[in-house]
């Protein structure tokens, strides 16, 4: 099966998650493009200062200041491959280069000219893992589909960080969702779907580092079954069916969050001092 990737270079999450796809398909692969706006785009409106801030309370400290001196490890590491060319920086640019395999950095993946490229690679499958919302004549150049990762159990949670919305309702359970993309927000049919059972301690890090360590073995299993044709003898589940969609939390949201988090971790933490 010919596999295409559509990605971003993001060094906290889905590099890795790209990366455990490219080593079990790798001979399957027949391209990668990289998105040159990455995860995180400049923001320059209230919007969207409050959603940065949103964020980091969401996180918490700790975690993000892992991810601050992760972001800047990688600037380091740019900088010295700009001085050796050789240089590994465990970009995914790097990573694909080092297993052969094609690299393309687009500004948009709607783009004609890299339509156009893309469909003289013929892929029988794209995996989508960028925050742009692709339109029907990206869709179509995949002859079997798009695939799409969400961190939820679709329909419920679709949108915007769904483990802190699942999270934030008091949800017992959460997971992964494999489904197949359309031109509407975390639209199409499932393939896969797993739960992941949301403790008592776990947080926003904890669970999204859950999602993302099931992910890439849903993701290969997804693949799998799309190459036996057995998707397509199998029940469709629309995503869009009955469920929910959230946007990104208010800075309101976030504050009652961690209120939230701090009074259940002061009580788990009496119901261990009883025992």
């Amino acid at each position: 099966m010919r596999i295409f990737i559509a990605t971003i270079e993001d060094p906290l999450v889905t590099n890795d998650f790209i990366k455990e796809i490219m080593e079990a398909k790798k001979d399957e692969i027949v391209g990668i493009s990289i998105s040159e706006h990455g995860q995180f785009k400049t923001r320059k409106s209230r919007k969207d200062v409050n959603y940065v801030l949103a964020l980091l309370i969401i996180a918490g400290v700790r975690a993000t200041t892992k991810k601050v001196l992760k972001y800047l490890l990688v600037k380091v590491k740019k900088i010295i491959k700009a001085f050796r060319q050789d240089y590994d920086t465990g970009s995914i640019e790097d990573y694909a280069r080092k297993l052969n395999i094609p690299v393309w950095k687009v500004s948009s993946l709607n783009d004609k000219e890299f339509i156009k490229t893309l469909r003289k690679l013929e892929p029988d499958v794209i995996i989508h893992q960028t925050e742009e919302i692709v339109k029907k004549d990206f869709i179509n150049s995949a002859n079997i589909c798009v695939l799409n990762r969400h961190n939820s159990l679709l329909p419920k949670y679709r949108g915007r960080l769904a483990p802190f919305w699942a999270l934030f309702n008091g949800e017992k359970e959460t997971g992964v969702t494999i489904h197949t993309v359309d031109t509407k927000i975390d639209g199409g049919q499932i393939i896969l779907q797993e739960k992941i059972m949301i403790k008592p301690d776990d947080d926003y890090v904890s669970i999204t580092e859950k999602c993302y360590e099931l992910a890439p073995k849903l993701m290969i299993r997804a693949l799998e079954l799309l190459e036996n044709g057995i998707f397509q003898e199998r029940e469709k589940k629309d995503v869009m069916g009955k469920g929910s969609y959230y946007s990104i939390p208010r800075l309101s949201d976030a504050i009652r969050y961690r209120k939230t988090l701090k009074k259940r971790k002061k009580r788990m933490g009496e119901n261990e001092s009883i025992i």
